[in-house]
């Protein structure tokens, strides 16, 4: 009898563990689902702007998947170091203000070399002008979500 009291104690204090902690995993697990969405959505949009071929479209998605990871990253530190607000500049001295702006532009530096190696990357893996078409194919994906978003925002009443 002891033995199930404390199997039952046991239980109950590790389902109120797991239940505390599932708000947390469902929120991540909704993100992540997300995030896939977009990335599927995004790998079509550019498969099709680009009209690749399926070898093509073989060499194409590595190389450019590792681009993705490593401008994320890069986005990642600038965000982590640039934890101003335009309208809290006032609030910054000059000698933290200068090291912002070495921080922004080391990044942006950062991103530029990137952007370098992709191009470097991809040439003899697809033509030139389907190098130029991904740029454009960015662009109208980041603007397609863009305007996604603002049509689901519910107006603001004045």
């Amino acid at each position: 009898m002891k033995n199930i009291l404390l199997i039952a104690i046991a239980f109950c204090s590790i389902s109120a563990t797991v239940y505390a902690q599932n708000p947390h995993q469902k929120l991540l697990d909704e993100r992540g689902k997300k995030y896939e969405k977009i990335k599927t959505l995004k790998i079509a949009h550019i498969s099709n702007e680009l009209n690749l071929t399926t070898e093509e479209a073989e060499k194409f998605w590595p190389i450019y998947n590792e681009h993705e990871r490593s401008m994320m990253k890069i986005r990642r530190e600038l965000r982590s170091k640039s934890k101003f607000r335009p309208d809290s500049t006032e609030k910054l001295s000059d000698e933290e203000a200068n090291k912002l702006i070495e921080n922004i532009l080391s990044m942006k530096t950062a991103e530029l070399t990137f952007q370098k190696e992709l191009i470097s990357n991809l040439k003899g893996v697809i033509p030139p002008i389907k190098i130029l078409k991904l740029e454009h194919a960015e662009r109208t994906f980041r603007e397609m979500l863009i305007k996604e978003l603002r049509d689901r925002r519910p107006e603001k009443r004045k």
